[in-house]
């Protein structure tokens, strides 16, 4: 499931640093929707999510702490993996937040006006070309549990690749797919660059880029829909397939 919502805003501005405002909408979304019934099997604990979505703003300037945008709008593309019904779920709650405002820091606040669904291909290939969809992008990253750090890795440095593919192998696994499946998947980077963004307080970089992924089809699947590899429930990981080879 994917659909576009249309946000309206009452000041053409957002902070910088802005993830923390979608995450916090989509916990007032599902807060509000079936009396709260579907709220902690997402946000109850720390288990991997099967969504992933990804902001476009409106010719987005840049000045130090703050975004200026051409027009107060802007745009969530939102996308869940079907098999646990969380494109359902997410959709019927979305219908209910639909014309209230929800306020923003600096007296600022946006109000959901449209929902837009999105035709979706269905992947019947085992090698696709995935892109990364504007305003997210690919993280790839190692968490060190014993300094609680983490690194991250971008297209270009000489280990991505290799990081890359084990990310998305630990998905893969995280997501119930045989260990086997997730051991055969193969990643090739093809073009793009670094990105650095902002992500609570923070500066990380991230590979804005074009990829081959080789999977069971039901694991590419998976990852169009769910996004790929790390920080796909907070705003990363969001792919339109520009193949199916």
């Amino acid at each position: 499931m994917r659909v576009e919502l249309l946000f309206d805003l009452e000041k053409p501005s957002l902070p910088a640093d802005n993830r923390a405002i979608f995450v916090s909408f989509l916990k007032k979304t599902l807060e509000q929707s079936h009396e709260g019934h579907f709220f902690e099997r997402y946000f109850g604990g720390t288990a991997r999510k099967d969504y992933s979505f990804s902001i476009i703003l409106d010719k987005p300037r840049y000045e130090g702490e703050r975004i200026q945008l051409k027009t107060p709008r802007l745009k969530m593309i939102f996308s869940a993996d079907d098999r646990n019904r969380t494109g359902l779920i997410f959709s019927m709650a979305f219908m209910g937040m639909k014309y209230k405002k929800f306020p923003l820091p600096e007296k600022n606040a946006m109000t959901l006006k449209r929902i837009a669904h999105v035709k979706e291909n269905v992947i019947i290939s085992n090698r696709v070309m995935f892109r990364t969809i504007p305003g997210g992008g690919l993280v790839v990253r190692d968490h060190s549990r014993e300094t609680n750090r983490d690194k991250y890795y971008v297209i270009g440095e000489e280990q991505f690749e290799e990081k890359a593919r084990q990310s998305l192998m630990r998905q893969a696994m995280e997501a119930g797919f045989p260990k086997r499946l997730a051991e055969e998947i193969k990643f090739h980077p093809v073009s793009g660059k670094k990105v650095v963004s902002r992500l609570y307080g923070i500066m990380i970089d991230v590979s804005a880029i074009t990829f081959i992924v080789e999977a069971d089809s039901m694991i590419l699947q998976y990852f169009y829909q769910a996004g790929a590899s790390s920080r796909t429930a907070i705003g990363y990981g969001l792919c339109s397939i520009i193949e199916q080879l």
